[in-house]
């Protein structure tokens, strides 16, 4: 029986990392069937319907950390998925171009790995374990797992090597990040979440990148438009009201009075 991961990335460098590791997983573990979306439109836009299923009907969740990342919304959306489905213990990160001492809110509360060979390979023991009866020997997994990481190491090293030359300071512009907010909000009351630690944090982190661009953009008209800002009124209550926070609702209103007030 084969053993499903889902691969979870945010970013252009996180998916072509993604990609690799997608790819390598089964040259050393062949029982193991990764779950890897190519693209962010289709993640978002299929959440609700077969993405949700292959979480659902999977083992052990992996999140590609870089440093362009860390704090994208929807990280921390499928971070916080993925602690509700598989439990902590079956949760890691791996940390590509990235210390862990750089890794704030929920997600330091999972398994870090970071990408180099001894670390990788605790990662792989533990994939291993979900086999079954197709797992292999410790001893044979050793000498796999030695002919097959050069490849990838390889693979990384060149892709992060070329993603610096070639989009060294590029940031996402304001609007993206709102959009991807609101979408993520409305997809979360939707679903109505449970009380944790874990979602409470991921929605700290939502409303703080909130505060951040409308701060930003206080005095500059038409910069983000009233009507994002509206729709994200509704689906923040309910969340807050869920996770009974009502304090984050109430920090959240004030900076959006505050912003419409003063974008007039």
């Amino acid at each position: 029986m084969a053993s499903k991961i889902f691969i979870s990335w945010g970013g252009e460098l996180s998916k072509k990392l993604a990609e690799e590791v997608k790819n390598w997983l089964p040259s050393v573990l062949q029982f193991v069937k990764p779950y890897f979306t190519p693209d962010d439109i289709e993640k978002g836009a299929r959440w609700e319907s077969n993405i949700a299923n292959e979480l659902a009907s999977s083992n052990i969740g992996i999140i590609c950390l870089t440093k362009d990342n860390i704090n994208r919304p929807w990280i921390l959306f499928e971070a916080g998925a993925l602690s509700k489905n598989f439990g902590k213990s079956n949760v890691c990160t791996i940390l590509f171009n990235i210390e862990s001492t750089q890794i704030t809110g929920p997600l330091t509360s999972f398994q870090a790995t970071k990408f180099d060979k001894t670390d990788f390979k605790k990662l792989i023991k533990t994939i291993n374990e979900t086999g079954g009866e197709s797992k292999l020997d410790p001893k044979v997994l050793d000498e796999v797992f030695d002919m097959w990481w050069p490849h990838l190491e390889s693979k990384v090293n060149e892709i992060i090597a070329n993603y610096k030359e070639e989009t060294k300071g590029k940031q996402r512009p304001e609007r993206e990040l709102l959009e991807e907010i609101l979408q993520l909000t409305r997809m979360s009351a939707k679903r109505t979440p449970r009380r944790s630690d874990a979602t409470q944090m991921a929605l700290r982190q939502l409303l703080d990148s909130f505060d951040q661009m409308t701060m930003k953009y206080y005095n500059i008209k038409d910069s983000i438009p009233a009507f994002y800002i509206e729709e994200l009124y509704r689906p923040i209550e309910i969340l807050c009201m869920e996770l009974e926070c009502p304090e984050l609702f109430e920090r959240f209103r004030m900076r959006r009075d505050k912003f419409l007030h003063m974008s007039k």
